[in-house]
Protein backbone atom coordinates (compact mmCIF):
# COMPACT_ATOMS: atom_id res chain seq x y z
CA UNK A 1 0.00 0.00 0.00
CA UNK A 2 1.01 3.35 -0.76
CA UNK A 3 0.41 4.93 2.17
CA UNK A 4 -1.55 3.76 4.96
CA UNK A 5 -5.40 3.82 4.39
CA UNK A 6 -7.26 4.80 8.00
CA UNK A 7 -10.51 3.24 8.34
CA UNK A 8 -13.42 3.70 11.25
CA UNK A 9 -15.43 1.36 12.29
CA UNK A 10 -18.77 1.71 14.05
CA UNK A 11 -21.17 -0.48 15.50
CA UNK A 12 -22.94 -0.51 18.94
CA UNK A 13 -22.06 -4.15 19.31
CA UNK A 14 -18.29 -4.39 20.16
CA UNK A 15 -17.80 -7.95 18.72
CA UNK A 16 -18.77 -6.86 15.45
CA UNK A 17 -15.89 -3.72 15.85
CA UNK A 18 -13.18 -5.86 16.88
CA UNK A 19 -14.09 -8.78 14.53
CA UNK A 20 -13.75 -5.96 11.67
CA UNK A 21 -10.74 -4.08 13.63
CA UNK A 22 -8.82 -8.11 13.24
CA UNK A 23 -9.44 -8.79 9.82
CA UNK A 24 -8.32 -4.89 8.38
CA UNK A 25 -5.11 -4.65 10.29
CA UNK A 26 -3.67 -7.99 9.06
CA UNK A 27 -4.80 -6.38 5.47
CA UNK A 28 -2.70 -3.38 6.65
CA UNK A 29 -5.39 -1.05 7.27
CA UNK A 30 -4.60 1.62 10.20
CA UNK A 31 -8.10 0.94 12.05
CA UNK A 32 -9.98 2.61 15.17
CA UNK A 33 -13.23 1.51 16.23
CA UNK A 34 -16.24 3.33 17.90
CA UNK A 35 -18.94 1.46 19.38
CA UNK A 36 -21.63 4.96 19.00
CA UNK A 37 -21.90 7.61 16.54
CA UNK A 38 -21.65 10.57 18.67
CA UNK A 39 -17.96 8.91 19.68
CA UNK A 40 -17.09 8.32 16.31
CA UNK A 41 -17.98 12.17 15.63
CA UNK A 42 -15.64 13.05 18.31
CA UNK A 43 -13.09 10.55 16.58
CA UNK A 44 -13.44 12.47 13.01
CA UNK A 45 -12.73 15.71 14.38
CA UNK A 46 -9.17 14.17 15.26
CA UNK A 47 -8.08 12.33 12.20
CA UNK A 48 -9.35 12.11 7.88
CA UNK A 49 -10.35 9.00 7.74
CA UNK A 50 -10.56 7.56 3.97
CA UNK A 51 -12.95 4.80 4.92
CA UNK A 52 -16.30 4.41 7.22
CA UNK A 53 -17.43 1.32 7.76
CA UNK A 54 -20.68 1.61 9.90
CA UNK A 55 -23.79 0.02 11.31
CA UNK A 56 -27.31 1.38 10.38
CA UNK A 57 -29.09 0.80 13.09
CA UNK A 58 -27.50 2.35 16.53
CA UNK A 59 -29.00 4.09 19.49
CA UNK A 60 -28.57 8.22 19.23
CA UNK A 61 -26.99 8.91 15.80
CA UNK A 62 -28.07 5.95 13.50
CA UNK A 63 -25.64 5.02 10.45
CA UNK A 64 -27.42 7.34 7.83
CA UNK A 65 -27.00 10.51 10.20
CA UNK A 66 -23.02 9.70 10.89
CA UNK A 67 -22.29 9.14 7.11
CA UNK A 68 -23.87 12.54 6.61
CA UNK A 69 -22.25 14.10 9.28
CA UNK A 70 -19.22 12.69 8.64
CA UNK A 71 -18.84 13.53 4.97
CA UNK A 72 -19.65 17.49 5.81
CA UNK A 73 -16.26 17.15 7.85
CA UNK A 74 -14.79 14.98 5.18
CA UNK A 75 -16.55 15.04 1.86
CA UNK A 76 -14.21 12.28 0.13
CA UNK A 77 -14.67 9.69 2.39
CA UNK A 78 -15.85 6.38 1.52
CA UNK A 79 -18.73 4.65 3.19
CA UNK A 80 -19.54 0.96 4.13
CA UNK A 81 -22.94 0.49 5.84
CA UNK A 82 -23.43 -2.80 7.38
CA UNK A 83 -27.08 -3.50 8.48
CA UNK A 84 -29.12 -6.56 9.56
CA UNK A 85 -32.42 -5.43 7.30
CA UNK A 86 -33.11 -5.79 3.51
CA UNK A 87 -30.03 -4.22 1.37
CA UNK A 88 -32.59 -3.47 -0.50
CA UNK A 89 -33.73 -0.57 1.86
CA UNK A 90 -30.32 0.40 2.37
CA UNK A 91 -29.21 0.33 -1.51
CA UNK A 92 -32.20 2.58 -2.11
CA UNK A 93 -30.79 5.83 0.28
CA UNK A 94 -27.40 4.93 -1.05
CA UNK A 95 -27.13 7.87 -3.89
CA UNK A 96 -28.68 10.19 -1.45
CA UNK A 97 -26.34 9.52 1.50
CA UNK A 98 -23.28 8.84 0.02
CA UNK A 99 -23.43 4.88 0.40
CA UNK A 100 -20.45 2.92 -1.62
CA UNK A 101 -21.25 -0.46 -0.69
CA UNK A 102 -23.56 -2.15 1.83
CA UNK A 103 -23.29 -5.58 3.24
CA UNK A 104 -26.04 -7.30 5.48
CA UNK A 105 -25.02 -9.20 8.58
CA UNK A 106 -23.94 -11.54 9.54
CA UNK A 107 -21.23 -11.06 6.91
CA UNK A 108 -18.23 -13.48 6.09
CA UNK A 109 -15.04 -12.09 5.91
CA UNK A 110 -13.81 -12.79 2.30
CA UNK A 111 -16.75 -10.68 1.16
CA UNK A 112 -15.70 -8.29 4.03
CA UNK A 113 -12.40 -7.64 2.41
CA UNK A 114 -13.90 -7.54 -0.86
CA UNK A 115 -15.95 -5.03 -0.35
CA UNK A 116 -13.21 -2.92 1.21
CA UNK A 117 -10.76 -3.38 -1.32
CA UNK A 118 -13.41 -2.76 -4.14
CA UNK A 119 -14.85 0.65 -2.66
CA UNK A 120 -11.11 1.94 -1.59
CA UNK A 121 -10.01 1.10 -5.42
CA UNK A 122 -12.89 2.65 -6.56
CA UNK A 123 -11.94 5.98 -4.21
CA UNK A 124 -8.51 5.88 -5.33
CA UNK A 125 -9.58 6.02 -9.31
CA UNK A 126 -11.85 8.84 -8.52
CA UNK A 127 -9.24 10.64 -6.63
CA UNK A 128 -6.58 10.60 -9.53
CA UNK A 129 -9.05 11.62 -11.99
CA UNK A 130 -9.15 14.75 -9.88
Amino acid sequence: MDKQIRVLVVDDEPRICHLILDVLVKEGYMVEVSFSGADALELVKKYNYHLLITDLEMPGIDGLELIQKVKKKIPDIRAIMITGNLIDDVAAWSHRYGIDNTMKKPFNITKLKKVVKQTLCTHKIVLEKI
